[in-house]
């Protein structure tokens, strides 16, 4: 007979212990709003959880790269489109130099107002963002050009900086100046030149240049706005994989607060009927000394 009570009593004690561990289980979920608490709520769901995250953090990061070579990429295309601006200007006041005679007071406003927009590009090639050269290849550290007289030299590299931006995607976040300027500002010193000296051949000359020097630019301009074009196609791509993965997460981890509490209410109604049971079927005394 006492074996038998035993069994009863652990039986007893072992459906209390499930019931009072479901309501702290349940009870978490509530004041948390989490399925996923603790490993033991669900091993499986937890790896599961883990994986979203790791996929979820490696999008974050390509997002992360994407918008940084949008900006740099932005900054470029809105420096270059100035500097066509600019060159064109240039060339207007060249081929006025070049219609005819005129005296040297005007030729000499002429060559000031070149060397003024001359200057304006320097700078415009010597554009930073974030403390970082974009046009000077991979020494982003350096200054791209250094105008000395009528004569502007550039110290970076013809290379680029890469980001990927997806798996086995890599898109180029600056842009090598050599491409886009030398030619312009070999173009806009031998017009000055020409200017200066009321050189009407060599001005004319000077003139023939730029055709070139805009086309190289026009190059560029093109890249640059095929990567960007690139970098917002492949956001958007991002932005909706962030999304499931964040779904997937929300159904993994995320309790259902309605079902959760009639769960909690279930749970409760059947712990105290277990100890109703329990108190009507064995003794209480012998019940209490063994819950303690």
């Amino acid at each position: 007979m006492r074996v038998a009570q035993n069994e009863i009593y652990r039986n007893f004690l072992s459906d209390i212990e499930r019931f009072n561990e479901n309501l702290n289980t349940i009870s978490r979920q509530i004041s948390s709003g989490k399925k996923l608490n603790q490993l033991k709520d669900s091993p499986v769901g937890v790896a599961k959880l883990v994986s979203l995250t790791d996929l979820k953090a490696e999008i974050d990061q390509y997002s992360f790269n994407t918008d940084a070579g949008t900006l740099s990429l932005q900054t470029a295309d809105s420096a270059l489109n100035q500097v066509n601006n600019l060159v064109t200007s240039i060339y207007a006041l060249g081929s006025q130099a070049a219609s005819g005679p005129d005296t040297q007071d005007t030729l000499a406003t002429i060559a000031s107002e070149i060397r003024n927009f001359r200057d304006q590009i320097v700078s415009l090639a010597n554009t930073q963002m974030n403390g970082r050269y974009i046009f000077a290849g991979t020494s982003t550290g350096t200054v791209p050009y250094v105008l000395n007289v009528d004569v502007v030299t550039y110290q970076g590299d013809g290379n680029v900086n890469t980001v990927t931006v997806d798996d086995g995607i890599e898109v180029n976040q600056n842009v090598p100046a050599s491409g886009a300027f030398n030619s312009i500002f070999n173009a806009i010193s031998s017009l000055i030149a020409g200017v200066a000296a009321n050189d009407i051949p060599g001005t004319r000359a000077a003139l023939g240049q730029f055709s070139a020097a805009l086309s190289n630019l026009g190059l560029v301009r093109g890249k640059v706005g095929a990567d960007l074009g690139l970098l917002q196609r492949i956001k958007s791509e991002l932005d909706l994989r962030s999304t499931n993965v964040q779904q997937q997460q929300s159904q993994v981890e995320d309790a259902n607060m309605a079902e959760a509490a009639v769960q909690l209410q279930q749970t409760k109604t059947a712990l105290s009927a277990a100890v109703t049971a329990a108190g009507s079927v064995l003794p209480q005394r012998n019940l209490f000394d063994i819950l303690g």
